[in-house]
């Protein structure tokens, strides 16, 4: 026997067989995100909410609310589409309600949470007396790892090729210096495996990529090793083209690309190349060569 259903706008429901029609009237409320209370049941079940507290601590037993509480309300928001913690209180703070085992904070109590979770920046001059802003946050990169690893995102004694970048953003918060692009904002190192962010440092915009690079790539390796992950291949840009951060990759992982930079002495020497192979990366033939290349030249610091 086919059977068929539909649902109307105001909860009637039609249910419709080869034989006859059924139709029921629903009084229950339909609300548009619904689907999060499968999402909230999934995040406890992995047990995720004693994850963040046995990471981050917990707060006094007087406090209403925790922060696995503001976690899972930030995450929620993102997943209704939100982009800032007052889309809480102006959109969908009614439909959260709906939310089982969800303790629903106000905007100003997120805000307030996040700042108790802040760390002090740590300051570095550079050689030209340059003042360098790093902020590395230990317990928040120890916690995304134990996530990814938990939802099994990231498997230990697994192989993975990691990438790294520092990833200018322009912004005019009090503290952000102007970047050599102009513009004032950060300029955090990001370390990923695939779509994943294992390891964020920030750094202020002044601060050049090359500096103390290689100290933050250690903190990402050892972060990694801590937890079994192994990385086969890491992968950089030419902001990583110095003799210490590859003497730091080459210790910790089998093999590394990183693009070199650009100088009238490496021309020279790739355009002496008579022999080239080509092979094929993803679906683009390519012609590669290898050459002997030791000199990094005079690196700003």
């Amino acid at each position: 026997m086919n059977k068929s259903f539909f649902l109307t706008q105001n909860c009637t429901i039609f249910s419709e067989t080869s034989d006859n029609m059924k139709i029921t009237t629903s009084l229950e409320n339909i609300h548009s995100f619904g689907g999060l209370n499968f999402v909230s049941e999934q995040l406890d079940q992995l047990k995720l909410p004693e994850l963040i507290a046995n990471t981050l601590e917990n707060r006094s037993l007087l406090a209403t609310y925790d922060y696995a509480d503001i976690i899972k309300n930030i995450w929620m928001t993102i997943f209704a589409g939100g982009d800032c913690a007052e889309d809480i209180q102006t959109n969908l703070k009614a439909e959260f309600e709906n939310i089982t085992k969800m303790k629903v904070c106000s905007a100003d109590t997120i805000l307030r949470l996040q700042k108790e979770l802040s760390t002090e920046k740590e300051i570095i001059y550079s050689k030209n007396e340059i003042k360098n802003e790093f902020n590395k946050h230990i317990k928040l990169n120890k916690l995304n790892m134990s996530l990814l690893i938990k939802t099994k995102q990231l498997k230990p004694r697994s192989e993975y090729t990691l990438d790294y970048d520092n990833q200018f953003i322009p912004c005019e918060k009090y503290d952000a210096k102007k970047s050599y692009k102009m513009k004032l904002g950060y300029f955090p190192g990001v370390a990923t495996i695939g779509r994943n962010i294992v390891y964020f440092e920030n750094r202020n915009g002044n601060t050049n990529v090359k500096f103390k690079q290689h100290e933050t790539l250690q903190d990402v390796f050892n972060l990694l090793k801590n937890n079994e992950i192994k990385i086969r291949r890491s992968r950089m840009d030419c902001g990583s083209f110095t003799k210490e951060v590859i003497n730091t990759i080459a210790e910790n992982s089998e093999l590394f690309y990183i693009r070199a930079q650009r100088c009238e002495e490496l021309t020279g020497i790739i355009k002496e190349v008579k022999t080239w192979k080509e092979i094929m990366i993803g679906y683009k033939k390519v012609a590669v060569c290898s050459v002997e290349y030791k000199h990094f030249g005079q690196e700003k610091p």
